[in-house]
């Protein structure tokens, strides 16, 4: 990216929210390739303890730091990004949301809802979650990374928070998002809806649309572009 510090005219931190696993373990390239511009508070989730958006958003909020800051949600976390936008805590300048969504209008989704009371996430072979989280993406490394990061977590948690994915609907209430939204919508993505990013749009007067050659793990396997991405939409809203 040709950056060889950080620069001035751009909201000092980036608040990054991570996955279903909540470890940010998957994240920590992706983290380190932000800080080259700005710095970076990634905010993990309990591991042992299941909880459901309502209570995370109080955890979250707990952490965000002072000054000008931007939220990235990636995935599972999108719902939370979008409901600190609707809330615009002082210091909130925007929000970037990638591969994520605010209803998720999926095929058989009731079907899917049902199953996932009784399929643990834990009980779904690496290869096949790698299939979709990564597809052809899916090297050996990532995916150890994957397996590693899903192994710190409990079954019930992941179990509650795929459920939690299913049932969240933030297009149907009357709250909406003023402050500037970035959508990062990866290509390749066998997991979320393109159909996502118009949900998003019903409720955000300010959405910018950026599509990345990636898989659904596009912060992992499209860091550069991905961080390009966010700089680029971190000075046009300066």
């Amino acid at each position: 990216m040709g950056m060889s510090g950080p620069a001035m005219n751009v909201p000092r931190t980036i608040v990054l929210l991570p996955g279903l696993d909540g470890t940010g373990l998957l994240l920590r390239d992706f983290k380190a390739a932000l800080e080259r511009f700005c710095e970076v508070t990634l905010i993990s989730y309990p591991v042992d303890v299941p909880l459901s958006y309502d209570e995370l958003l109080p955890l979250v909020r707990a952490r965000l730091p002072a000054g000008d800051f931007i939220v990235v949600g990636e995935s599972f976390s999108g719902p939370l990004a979008l409901r600190l936008a609707m809330d615009a805590p002082p210091g909130l300048r925007g929000i970037v949301l990638g591969a994520s969504f605010a209803r998720l209008d999926l095929p058989l989704k009731y079907v899917l809802a049902s199953v996932a009371k009784f399929v643990p996430v834990h009980r779904i072979p690496t290869r096949v979650l790698a299939s979709v989280l990564l597809g052809r993406w899916a090297e050996p490394e990532l995916c150890s990374q994957l397996a590693a990061a899903l192994s710190r977590v409990s079954s019930e948690v992941l179990t509650a928070r795929a459920r939690a994915t299913l049932d969240i609907d933030l297009v149907k209430g009357a709250r909406r998002v003023a402050l500037p939204l970035l959508y990062l919508r990866a290509s390749a993505d066998r997991l979320i809806p393109s159909s996502a990013a118009q949900s998003i749009a019903c409720i955000a007067s300010a959405m910018t649309v950026q599509e990345i050659t990636a898989p659904h793990f596009l912060f992992q396997t499209a860091p550069e572009a991905c961080v390009d991405a966010i700089r680029r939409f971190s000075e046009a809203i300066t």
